[in-house]
């Protein structure tokens, strides 16, 4: 073969070797900047739209009497049905479901809300959510007592100056 001949064929070859390399990372990148596309389209519409969907799958209704009916567990047993009753009519339910829309769509990401709510509407998420009623019913006790704690200190020690 002939030089010239010899650094065409080179040449060729690293084309060739150089076209295939840009090709096999030409996809990753593509798909990565599609996606990032796909992610960053994060409207008012969208995060409102996902934050439906959660809080359908949420059940934050459930999650509601599943929490007043073990806080009824502290009282003595001939108070728990009418405290359960007055609660369930004087929570509001819409008030809450309305914050928590509210807020979500001021927080989170469409996409942060959309993988909640795969999250439960798997079987985990599902099991996890049928808790998180105990759960609340649980530590607000602790939360609340911790807070008025706080804010007594607070109070004396503002009290001391």
């Amino acid at each position: 073969m002939k030089p010239i001949a010899k650094t065409a064929t080179t040449i060729s070859l690293a084309k060739t070797s150089a076209a295939k390399a840009i090709r096999r990372l030409s996809l990753p990148l593509l798909l990565v900047a599609a996606t990032h596309a796909w992610a960053a389209a994060d409207t008012q519409e969208d995060r409102i739209a996902a934050a439906h969907r959660y809080l359908e799958v949420a059940q934050m209704g459930k999650i509601m009497d599943d929490a007043q009916a073990e806080m009824a567990k502290s009282l003595p047993p001939e108070q728990q049905q009418k405290f359960l009753d007055f609660m369930r009519q004087a929570v509001r339910l819409d008030v809450l479901e309305k914050a928590a829309m509210d807020s979500m769509v001021k927080i989170f990401t469409a996409d942060e809300m959309n993988a909640l709510a795969d999250f439960f509407s798997s079987p985990a998420g599902k099991s996890a959510m049928g808790k998180f009623g105990l759960y609340m019913a649980d530590v607000m006790p602790i939360i609340q007592q911790e807070i008025f704690r706080a804010v007594q200190t607070m109070a004396t020690e503002q009290g001391k100056r």
